[in-house]
């Protein structure tokens, strides 16, 4: 769908931050471009490709993750007026993916990558619990979200209960929970993570699963994620941010999938105050270690230099990669970066970028210390953070809490 001025102009009007602040439709055509994205992304059966080529040979796989990621983006345009059938569209991927056993193991956790037409295995690709989670928190996302479809909530209820979220609970007592799942369903042994990081969301959603509140997840949440000072953390320039190794730090997507779809992380305020860090932490690793100018920041993932993919992190970004998606990401904490997204659109020419069958522009990654390199590609999950930052400015932030409230949603659907 071709975004015109005039649906413009009826975003801008109905979305606003506050009373007479309406948004300027620069902005509300970048959060419909990416919109517009997640659209070109997907198939008929409502898959959603891992990533597209800026020159039209779209290949590869459908990313379960991105799949997720594509299901709130049918929210986002149904508020924003842009996405027509929203709730049909979502049931027809809730539906494929229920229909896929073959990409799951025996307790229900996907495969990261599968085919884009049969669901098949894709490549060497791992039962992934964090992507299975990103998948099913979409899932969940949308239909709090499109509201008053029985359908849509039966289907969503479905995969949620299909899924043994305990099985990725490998240690209560040191947080650890699993990479990956093993065919027979369970934790695949070495494949451990720690907190603090993005699997924060397969620690909340096995504590929703945990109807009892005895069980190994509501120990491991109460132990490590009930309190955010409970977390460990590192420094840089004086701000303080969570990570899963203290001294090192992580690139700034992990901080802002856990706000987007962990509600208490969402509601919480240390855990805002620890995302706040984050944005601070990040633009000073700029400053100090770059050439670039002030609104040149963002340690996202995506498109490499050096290699075809790198997470970008303080101390860990040897092509000097900015990521605008990450300004976006950190808006509900931090709205000024609204000035930075907007100079990159009106200023820097590498970071606009256009893409057949997507309405408008979308900001993407270019390097400070190359300025030759251009990237090939753009992957779905990455560019999430420029949809959900822009649509909890846009749209508000209770946009978000209302709808990735999935313990509220849960009470009132089993």
């Amino acid at each position: 769908m071709r975004l015109t001025l005039s649906v413009v102009a009826i975003v801008v009007a109905s979305a606003c931050n506050g009373p007479n602040e309406p948004q300027p439709p620069a902005d509300s055509q970048i959060l419909a471009s990416a919109v517009s994205f997640y659209r070109a992304s997907r198939n008929g059966i409502g898959l959603y490709r891992d990533r597209l080529r800026f020159d039209g040979a779209h290949e590869g796989p459908a990313s379960i993750a991105t799949t997720g990621m594509g299901l709130i983006s049918l929210c986002v345009g149904s508020r924003m007026g842009i996405s027509e059938n929203a709730t049909e569209d979502a049931k027809t991927t809730v539906r494929t993916m229920l229909g896929f056993e073959h990409a799951r193991n025996a307790t229900g956790f996907y495969y990261h990558f599968i085919d884009m037409e049969t669901g098949s295995r894709a490549g060497e690709s791992e039962y992934s619990s964090i992507d299975t989670a990103i998948l099913v928190s979409g899932a969940l996302f949308v239909t709090s979200c499109l509201a008053g479809d029985g359908e849509l909530d039966s289907l969503v209820l479905q995969l949620w209960e299909s899924i043994d979220w305990s099985q990725a609970i490998a240690n209560a007592e040191t947080g650890a929970i699993y990479l990956e799942m093993l065919e027979d369903g369970s934790g695949k042994p070495g494949s451990l993570t720690l907190p603090f990081n993005e699997y924060m969301l397969v620690a909340w959603l096995a504590k929703l699963a945990d109807q009892t509140g005895t069980g190994r997840a509501t120990d491991l949440w109460e132990r490590f994620y009930a309190s955010a000072d409970s977390l460990p953390t590192s420094s840089f320039a004086g701000h303080v941010v969570l990570t899963d190794r203290p001294g090192a730090f992580l690139p700034s997507f992990v901080i802002q999938f856990a706000y987007y779809l962990c509600h208490p992380f969402t509601t919480g305020e240390r855990y805002r105050a620890f995302m706040r860090s984050a944005q601070r932490a990040d633009g000073a690793w700029w400053q100090q270690s770059t050439e670039a100018l002030d609104h040149e920041w963002g340690l996202g993932a995506g498109s490499a230099r050096s290699v075809a993919y790198h997470a970008d992190a303080i101390n860990n970004n040897p092509d000097h990669i900015v990521s605008p998606h990450i300004v976006a990401g950190f808006l509900p904490v931090d709205s000024n970066g609204i000035n930075d997204l907007r100079t990159h659109r009106t200023t820097v020419s590498r970071a606009v970028r256009s893409l057949d069958g997507v309405s408008g522009n979308l900001l993407w990654r270019y390097s400070v210390s190359d300025p030759s390199w251009i990237p090939q590609e753009i992957q779905g999950i990455d560019y999430s953070s420029m949809m959900l930052g822009l649509a909890a400015h846009i749209l508000e932030r209770s946009f978000v809490e209302e709808h990735n409230d999935f313990e509220e949603w849960l009470a009132r659907v089993r």
